[in-house]
């Protein structure tokens, strides 16, 4: 469960949602999608680093919660007096008010936090192929040099052999040792990754990054900087004291390798029995290593062709299905994006009864669970769902109003030029 609330915040009024597995934000520009696309991510990202230090102490200092929202994702101006931030899950709930100029907080099950990595991309990725020299560039700690930092890990995971792209016959490819990233567009031709299409340029950081996040980061043990490995050893401290408040140090575990650096953390703890020693390598299990990824994700659709549009969302969809229950929160002008994800869940509530017919159409790895989506509609600062409960579907009036407008129009230009005078 992971619920929602934001009051006078830029052009948000008033808004109120439950996030699912899957989340759709569609509205005209300037509505306020990314307003609160941001606030979802930084919620998600407040709550990592509470639940690691086991602690809101860093949140509750006077202007802190503030200061990183609005530097981290560019509000500032955003936040007014009236503003309010209110996010719940199973695990907490903190809220921010402005005019009490306090952050709010509350445990629910503290030891119930399973370990995730969030990440924000955002509409303005294809800078990476815009400017080649922007890692020398010297850039503000926002949304943009955190997706760079992303960026280069990915690029850096898969620089051993070219990646494939969609299925567009196309691989892009980084060499380390000049860093130079290049796209190979046919066998015989391969590009700077500057002089590629608008289109590639948005698509191939994108591709790679949910790569990345979603398969890539979760097959090799990431290093932890010193700071890191200073809190993870202060945590598992702190769990290791959670769990022995029952009493009794007779059951000694010598702790395994399930994940926690033997060379950091292999250091001997004493319990009172197995239940308690499991308990303890459950809790710390969760806690230390990644399990899967929050992933916010600005106009998927930029620069790209209406096919590619679907190509790119029933991929994500298949790498959202693997093995790990990543999240992912999309705001969107297109009506190609809502249109794909309805034939997904189209498929998905057929293929209960027609498994084999569907599956002939669309296969199984790409359909999508209705209770796993959540979709809205932005105007006038708040949020109507456009989901029809009965069908299991976006609503098909919700989809695209732009072509039935044309359409409308059409039709009464068609019947003036046959009316008969």
């Amino acid at each position: 469960m992971k619920h929602l609330i934001i009051k006078k915040l830029g052009p948000i009024q008033d808004v109120e949602i439950e996030l699912k597995r899957i989340n759709l934000l569609i509205g005209e520009q300037s509505s306020g999608k990314s307003t609160i696309n941001k606030t979802a991510c930084y919620c998600s990202w407040v709550e990592k680093e509470i639940s690691i230090a086991q602690s809101p102490a860093d949140f509750e200092k006077k202007g802190i919660f503030e200061l990183r929202f609005s530097e981290f994702h560019k509000l500032n101006g955003f936040i007014v007096p009236e503003t309010y931030i209110e996010y719940e899950t199973d695990v907490m709930r903190f809220s921010f008010s402005k005019k009490e100029d306090a952050f709010h907080f509350e445990w629910k099950d503290r030891w119930a936090y399973i370990r995730s990595k969030t990440i924000y991309i955002p509409a303005e990725r294809n800078i990476v192929a815009a400017i080649p020299n922007w890692f020398d560039v010297n850039l503000e700690k926002n949304n943009i040099r955190s997706f760079m930092s992303d960026w280069e890990e990915a690029r850096n995971y898969y620089s051993n052999e070219p990646t494939q792209i969609l299925d567009l016959g196309v691989k892009y490819a980084f060499d380390k040792n000049n860093r130079k990233d290049t796209v190979m567009i046919s066998e015989n031709k391969t590009l700077d990754f500057t002089n590629v299409s608008s289109g590639l340029q948005s698509l191939v950081p994108l591709w790679l990054l949910l790569k990345y996040v979603t398969e890539g980061i979760y097959k090799e043990r990431q290093k932890d900087s010193v700071a890191r490995e200073y809190q993870n050893k202060k945590l598992i401290d702190r769990i290791y004291s959670w769990v022995l408040k029952a009493g009794g140090t007779s059951y000694l575990l010598a702790l395994k390798d399930f994940g926690i650096p033997r060379k950091i953390y292999n250091i001997k703890h004493y319990f009172a029995n197995k239940e308690q020693a499991k308990e303890f390598e459950r809790i710390a299990y969760h806690f230390i290593n990644l399990h899967y990824s929050n992933i916010f994700l600005e106009e998927p659709e930029e620069n790209l062709y209406p096919f590619t549009q679907r190509e790119l969302i029933y991929q994500m969809v298949a790498l959202l299905n693997g093995p790990r229950a990543h999240n992912l929160f999309i705001t969107t002008h297109s009506p190609y994006i809502l249109t794909s994800v309805n034939n997904l869940l189209f498929a998905s509530a057929v293929g209960k009864s027609k498994k084999k017919e569907s599956q002939k159409i669309i296969s199984q790895k790409y359909w999508v669970n209705f209770e796993d989506v959540g979709a809205w509609f932005v105007k006038n600062g708040s949020v109507t769902s456009i989901l029809d409960p009965k069908l299991k579907q976006i609503k098909a009036e919700k989809i695209d109003e732009v072509s039935r407008k044309l359409n409308r129009e059409y039709d009464k230009l068609s019947d003036l030029e046959y009316e008969v005078d």
